[in-house]
């Protein structure tokens, strides 16, 4: 039977999670490695100055359960010790969506990318939020069932099938208040999701301090054929195939005439 491990960057506590559980029931044994605390934005992060800790939890439906307190790419790495080969990983139900080239800062997605370093084909998943109060919530009172529904469809296909050499993980994104029939369409990565900046206020002793803000880009700028396009404009279900070999695309010998190296 399949092994499946599942994990996210919203804790272990995420209502997501338990819906990720939920959704792929019965397609193999299931392992939960997720983090104690939220740790969104934490990308590719790994604790390496500390020790880490593990406790182990009840949770319906799975062969075993923890909870680190660490990164969701430590958990990966603890999976992986502590159980062995995955035929397959599943990063979420993240509450909120992971789009564009910033899927780099997610912890979702960076856990996923983790475990396809290690050949282990991976799926992140995300889910739209309509208030970004959400997004770093437990998902209390969260809508999952559309999620699920994908995300079993998905992992159901990549457990019976071989993705291409150049395709190590699917990253999947679900628009708020879509339906089973909502349709899928496969992207590419949009540039970016957010426009960042720094909010400057001053703390009751005068002292200023800062937030790092965003604004997320206006759709009557975003490319067709990208996944934000696809979300955010024609309200589909965005599957985008990830490569993790980063290098570019270009002739070696340009780069090297280029630099006059």
């Amino acid at each position: 039977m399949p092994k499946i491990l599942i994990t996210n960057d919203d804790g272990i506590r995420s209502r997501g999670i338990k819906a990720a559980v939920e959704a792929l029931q019965g397609l193999g044994e299931l392992y939960v490695v997720a983090p104690m605390l939220q740790r969104s934005a934490s990308g590719r992060a790994m604790t390496l100055h500390r020790p880490l800790r593990a406790v182990r939890v009840k949770m319906a439906g799975v062969e075993a359960a923890y909870a680190l307190d660490g990164m969701p790419v430590d958990c990966i790495i603890f999976a992986m010790a502590r159980f062995g080969d995955f035929d397959l990983a599943v990063s979420g139900i993240n509450l909120g969506e992971n789009m564009s080239t910033e899927i780099t800062i997610s912890g979702t997605a960076s856990a996923a990318i983790e475990a396809a370093t290690h050949d282990i084909p991976s799926i992140a998943v995300s889910l739209e939020v309509n208030r970004e109060k959400h997004k770093f919530g437990v998902g209390e009172g969260m809508d999952f069932s559309t999620a699920e529904y994908f995300l079993r469809k998905v992992a159901r296909a990549m457990l019976g099938k071989k993705l291409p050499r150049d395709v190590q993980m699917l990253n999947v994104n679900v628009p708020y208040g879509a339906t089973k029939d909502t349709p899928i369409a496969f992207t590419r990565l949009a540039k970016r999701m957010y426009q960042p900046s720094i909010e400057e206020r001053v703390d009751p002793k005068g002292h200023p301090y800062y937030w790092i803000v965003g604004t997320q880009c206006p759709t009557e700028t975003l490319e067709p054929g990208t996944d934000m396009y696809a979300v955010k404009v024609e309200r589909k279900v965005s599957i985008t195939p990830i490569n993790i070999d980063m290098t570019a695309g270009v002739d070696l010998d340009t780069i090297r005439n280029l630099l006059s190296l």
